[in-house]
């Protein structure tokens, strides 16, 4: 059966429905605590405790950025 017009974006690919609000607040926060722990974890192992931990926070929130702006592209 053909593919109807409405069905297809460009180049002949599926359009996808934008992510809802609950999947982009979960996926920022998955960042920030995956960021935390590996973070702590770290600070853990070498003993700078607030040093790896603000790192991975800021770099946990900004990957999460990433993600959700991929997926609303």
């Amino acid at each position: 059966m053909p593919r109807r017009r409405s069905d297809a974006g460009q180049n002949g690919q599926s359009r996808r429905s934008p992510p809802s609000g609950e999947a982009i607040a979960f996926t920022l926060l998955a960042g920030v605590v995956l960021g935390l722990a590996v973070g702590y974890g770290v600070d853990r192992l070498v003993g700078t405790l607030p040093a790896f931990t603000l790192v991975g926070v800021f770099a946990g929130f900004a990957v999460a950025l990433y993600a959700v702006y991929l997926e609303t592209k």
